[in-house]
């Protein structure tokens, strides 16, 4: 495993970690209850860290996160789902309305 990311808020390290999960990286939060006991520690041991599981996933892992942090977004066109036939924007990875993956109709 390798550390990926490392940030004060806990709710964008879980962001940041679904981000990876919807792009088929498994990754892991740590620290995530450490912030409480800021100061007693150094804060730099505190932070909660976004880690990926797969040390060959590091190098894609590292240029979504950077991607995010640079304010792009991720784009494709959009889509409309086959089984519900909703239309999706393209960044989605999912149908907004039935959660249907977008890559598993790729691979149909």
């Amino acid at each position: 495993m390798k550390r990926v990311y490392s940030t004060e808020s806990v709710a964008l390290a879980w962001h940041m970690r679904n981000v990876l999960e919807q792009h088929h990286i498994d990754a892991v939060v740590k620290n995530e209850q450490l912030f409480s006991i800021a100061g007693e520690m150094p804060i730099t041991e505190c932070l909660a860290e976004v880690w990926v599981k797969h040390n060959l996933d590091f190098r894609h892992a590292e240029n979504i996160i950077r991607e995010i942090e640079a304010g792009g977004e991720i784009e494709g066109e959009d889509w409309k789902c086959v089984r519900c036939g909703e239309q999706n924007v393209g960044n989605f990875a999912v149908c907004w309305n039935c959660q249907h993956s977008h890559d598993e109709e790729r691979e149909d």
